[in-house]
């Protein structure tokens, strides 16, 4: 009944999913009366998730898998997208990447590396996807408790406006926040305090409210949203709202709907981003791609592989769902 994005998570997904989904989705819009929206995330970038260890991709940070990434990966998906004109289109693109260029190139050496390959690859991306009039692109602005912060949201309003300055003439619609999170939506309990490290934003509608603004004084011209609320039902076991791996006590949260909240008309929708019940990271010490974030006492253990299928997690999501399900 309900849908969630399609990730491009590397090539061979991006081949194997692309032209399948939309072609299904044609095939659905030409047989009934209405258009239908595909959505996908975008997710391929060199150097990929710099600060995290559990979703490192299949592309290094150095010039030549920034060419492969240029023309095995965005245009391919452009070409898709330029035979698939009759049909609406949003793509999420590449989570965690700009977020990681806010908060995390003088702390972390491998965001600091890939600097250059996200903000070009950024550059390339939206020129390529963003001529498309049926294309709408948001691109990820992490979370509340990631750029919620009075100081990042000022530099997040630098970084993403030189970005899509970079990209131009193609448009971008707007930005995506709590991608595969746990933020709820709005947690009255919270405000700004030690419990929240004084962070204004304590949930997501604070953020994006906080966001609107501080992107509109940015000089950016088109400032909508959509949040992820595939996790975010209820407020889960988590020791601190930065933990992001397999959340005991999530749920899945509101149903996706678009312009969900009256008088937020920036608000494009909320959507289910993440598929719900696909692992974050293994908790496997041993393991190659191990993040410690995946062995705190509030993640679910035993856990697969970050895009693994997750059987636990999935059914404690639904028990936890809220609305009920």
């Amino acid at each position: 009944e309900f849908s969630n994005a399609i990730w491009l998570d590397n090539m061979e997904n991006m081949n194997n999913w692309l032209e399948r989904n939309l072609k299904t989705a044609l095939a659905e819009q030409n047989s009934g009366s209405q258009t239908v929206l595909t959505v996908f995330v975008v997710y391929d970038l060199p150097g990929r998730d710099c600060h995290a260890l559990a979703s490192n991709g299949e592309l290094l940070a150095n010039d030549a898998d920034f060419e492969r990434y240029k023309t095995e990966y965005i245009d391919v998906i452009a070409d898709k997208l330029a035979t698939y004109k009759s049909q609406p289109v949003v793509l999420v693109i590449e989570p965690d990447s700009l977020a990681n260029m806010v908060t995390n190139i003088e702390s972390t050496p491998a965001c600091a590396k890939s600097e250059k390959y996200y903000m070009d690859g950024h550059a390339y991306l939206i020129k390529k996807l963003g001529q498309f009039p049926h294309v709408a692109m948001y691109l990820d602005i992490g979370h509340a408790f990631w750029l919620g912060w009075d100081d990042n949201r000022e530099k997040a309003g630098k970084v993403y406006s030189k970005v899509i300055k970079s990209g131009s003439p193609g448009k971008v619609r707007g930005f995506a926040s709590n991608v595969a999170n746990y933020t709820p939506w709005e947690d009255p309990e919270l405000s700004r305090g030690p419990d929240t490290e004084w962070n204004s934003c304590p949930d997501e509608k604070r953020y994006i409210e906080a966001m609107y603004k501080d992107f509109k004084a940015a000089g950016i011209e088109s400032v909508y949203f959509i949040d992820d609320s595939s996790r975010n039902g209820v407020k889960n076991d988590r020791f601190h709202p930065g933990e992001w791996c397999n959340q005991t006590g999530s749920g899945i949260g509101a149903r996706p709907q678009a312009n969900p909240i009256a008088g937020m008309d920036y608000l494009d929708a909320f959507y289910w981003v993440k598929p719900y019940g696909e692992s974050d990271g293994t908790s496997d010490e041993s393991a190659k791609r191990y993040d410690g974030y995946c062995g705190h006492r509030t993640a679910m253990k035993p856990a697969p592989e970050a895009g693994q299928w997750f059987q636990a997690f999935f059914e404690e999501g639904l028990k936890n769902a809220n609305p009920p399900l």
